[in-house]
């Protein structure tokens, strides 16, 4: 089936870079403090997931994050060490440092000790168990900031880095044990990084881009080697000590490996440079190791995860986390949600003639209408997407624009805080957001678009921080969750919002932060469905068929969180794709659970899958559902297409294979996608180019002699 299709590209959300990262080696997760001191902690079991995400707040800034065993800690220039409690999302624990601002922490092996190091040279010691943080001693104070710390693999000892030194600390006296000097030819050298080896090895990143190897007891260089032109910021060695990778400013990530040396007796290692990448152009300021993928972050503000041998890169660009947008169909609204501010946009137009049907601007290849169109273009409001015609060299055709789209009004928050969450009313009446102290509700006017209004809607019953909210299908009820409820209010433009029903939802759920919030549209059987995830992949569903919502079932717990969800009203059935590319489909009635596709086995295409689903929708004009990820739209058929046909083990891998029932159309990247009608979408485009163009000048090498 045909779509007309609303290609948006004025959505241009700033890109943050990445300031530190903290891997939870246990559980597999990782924690990233990005530059506008928000922290985003991701799932890496399966495909990349993000789970949760802490607003950052003004002024405020994080340096250093670390896990102890499932508690995180953050520390930055505020001169504050903060416990974040990761099931509300809120500050648990603040202690004052001695020291000022702090540049670095690390936690030690027993997950019992960190050590903050601070602008004044003091160096905080503190015990962190029985769900508190204690303190426990300062180090001797030294002359200059601390700009890096780590502990070995015993704990008893700490290494940390400054300008042209290295100390090695005693844990339990607070005492030095040997000071070495890395100063070269009197030239100032500030040591960004450090990695501390079983056998008392202890290696050093500098500015100058020198990756030094010491001897820790003797405070003697073993190796040098210069391997970037600009300042090493990030080491990272794998856990069996036989690979080591650095990176920063210069982008360069340089792999060295452990190799033995000598013959007879006098045998000893030695590390030599293996490989390069050039996986990044802006400075990577960090780098973790998952198993056999080595994670790199920095001033780009993407999440790459790479390996090598066999080659190959994977990048999550930065996106604001979900939910990003939502749509009125009826008066073709779109919301677009910043950082600190939300947009509505009225979307383009396109012409038709007499019999109503559209008018064609102009037919193409998609490859010759990509080369062709500008991409500095606001919106490709201009297609015709045939996807039953293949993949890339699908159909497209141009539309006469008759209306170019709109920006209607721009909303701030107060006192420039982020925005946690927010939704459009499906009549196009209403806008909620929440920031992480208040909630608002707007009346929005566009009957007439040259006198746009906003008008504050006054609500009852709520006042703490909304991780998630979405509106009924009739605009009337807005279902919020805010740490541990459900709260369904009754909005009216006039009588204000007001709680109508709360529903505690500690008896069914693990987690107090919500994953996915979704409210369904009436059903044959006049049923409203409110189904709900939280962080730890439970899934619960509720039912309003009069008055209020009542539990309804509560589905068996899976491996894994789901990635997205969504019920299909006519069959009454629940979709869920889940982060590891399952998919099952749950029948509300009768309450039971299949896969989908009635058992059959999921395309290969789909199990190969590296990214995680962003969300799913049921086409609502084929028996299909539709997939969005960062770089495609996946349409899947229901039902399998039964054929007799044998399938070949010599025959070439084909994707416009029709057996398949799989289409997939690529898209870079997308943001967002949503139906405003039977045969009619939006995609939203966040263009590579938009996000190298808002990013600082990357550092600059000649190659080949040339510029």
């Amino acid at each position: 089936m045909a779509c007309k299709l609303h290609r948006v590209r004025y959505y241009n959300p700033k890109p943050e870079p990445i300031n530190c990262v903290s891997f939870n080696k246990t559980n597999k997760t990782l924690a990233v403090a990005r530059s506008d001191a928000s922290i985003e902690i991701w799932d890496l079991n399966y495909a990349p997931y993000l789970i949760k995400h802490i607003p950052g707040a003004e002024n405020a800034s994080v340096e250093a994050l670390g896990w102890v065993n499932n508690r995180l800690l953050s520390t930055g220039l505020g001169g504050a060490l903060l416990e974040w409690d990761v099931n509300t999302l809120s500050i648990k624990n603040t202690v004052i440092l001695t020291g000022y601002a702090a540049w670095c922490l690390d936690v030690d092996p027993n997950n019992t000790l960190v050590a903050v190091g601070t602008e004044q040279g003091y160096i905080n010691l503190y015990s962190v168990e029985y769900d508190d943080i204690v303190y426990k001693k300062l180090f001797d104070k030294q002359e200059g900031r601390i700009m890096c710390c780590k502990f070995d693999k015993t704990g008893k000892v700490l290494v940390t880095g400054s300008i042209n030194t290295i100390r090695v600390w005693n844990v339990e006296t607070g005492h030095a044990t040997c000071r070495i000097s890395v100063s070269r030819r009197g030239n100032e050298m500030i040591v960004w990084c450090l990695a501390v080896l079983s056998d008392n090895v202890v290696v050093s990143g500098d500015s100058q881009g020198r990756l030094t190897f010491w001897d820790s007891v003797l405070g003697e260089q073993i190796e040098s080697y210069t391997t970037h032109k600009s300042n090493i910021l990030s080491i990272v060695v794998s856990d069996d000590e036989k690979n080591l990778y650095c990176s920063g400013v210069d982008p360069v990530i340089m792999n060295f490996v452990k190799v033995s040396k000598g013959s007879g007796k006098i045998t000893g290692a030695q590390w030599v440079k293996n490989v390069q990448r050039n996986i990044h152009e802006h400075q990577v300021r960090a780098l973790i190791l998952n198993g056999d993928k080595l994670v790199s972050v920095g001033a780009d503000g993407y999440l790459t995860l790479s390996s090598y041998p066999p080659k190959w890169v994977m990048r999550i660009p930065p996106m604001i986390p979900t939910v990003r947008s939502a749509v009125c169909g009826k008066n073709k609204l779109l919301l677009l949600r910043y950082s600190n501010h939300l947009e509505v946009w009225k979307l383009g137009a396109y012409g038709t003639n007499k019999n109503g049907n559209v008018m064609i601007a102009d037919v193409q290849s998609q490859q010759n209408v990509d080369k062709e169109n500008d991409n500095t273009q606001l919106e490709q409001d201009t297609v015709i997407l045939d996807y039953k015609k293949g993949n890339k060299s699908s159909g497209t055709q141009k539309l006469k624009i008759t209306d170019k789209p709109l920006k209607l009004i721009s909303v701030k928050t107060k006192k420039n805080k982020q925005i946690v969450s927010c939704a459009l009313s499906p009549d196009g009446q209403f806008i909620a957001y929440s920031t992480d102290s208040d909630v608002r509700i707007l009346k929005l006017d566009t009957e007439d678009e040259g006198n746009i209004s906003l008008t504050k809607v006054l609500i009852s019953g709520l006042s703490s921080m909304c991780d998630r909210m979405v509106f009924s299908e009739d605009s009337q009820t807005l279902l919020v969750h805010s740490r541990g409820e459900i709260k369904a209010l009754h909005v009216d433009a006039q009588a204000g919002a007001t709680v109508i029903q709360t529903i505690s939802t500690d008896k069914y759920l693990k987690s107090k932060t919500a994953l996915h919030l979704h409210v369904s549209k009436k059903t044959p059987s006049n049923n409203t469905y409110v189904v709900m995830s939280d962080t730890e992949g439970v899934v619960v569903v509720w039912a309003r068929s009069h008055k209020k919502f009542e539990h309804h079932v509560t589905l068996p717990k899976y491996r894994c969180v789901p990635a997205a969800l969504t019920v299909d009203t006519h069959n009454e059935t629940l979709i869920i794709a889940y982060v590891d590319q399952k998919l099952i489909e749950y029948d509300l009635l009768n309450k039971k659970l299949s896969e989908c596709g009635g058992g059959e086995a999921l395309p290969a295409q789909w199990v190969a899958r590296r990214n995680a689903v962003a969300s799913v929708s049921v086409h609502p004009g084929s028996d299909a559902l539709v997939f969005q990820d960062e770089t495609s739209l996946w349409i899947m058929n229901k039902k399998p297409t039964n054929t007799n046909e044998e399938p070949s083990a010599k025959k070439k891998f084909n994707k416009n294979d029709h057996r398949m029932n799989l289409k997939i159309i690529p898209i870079k990247y997308l943001a967002g996608f949503h139906w405003i009608g039977d045969d009619e979408a939006v995609t939203l485009e966040i263009l590579p180019e938009n996000i190298v163009s808002q990013l600082p000048p990357a550092f600059v090498t000649k190659r080949h002699n040339m510029g």
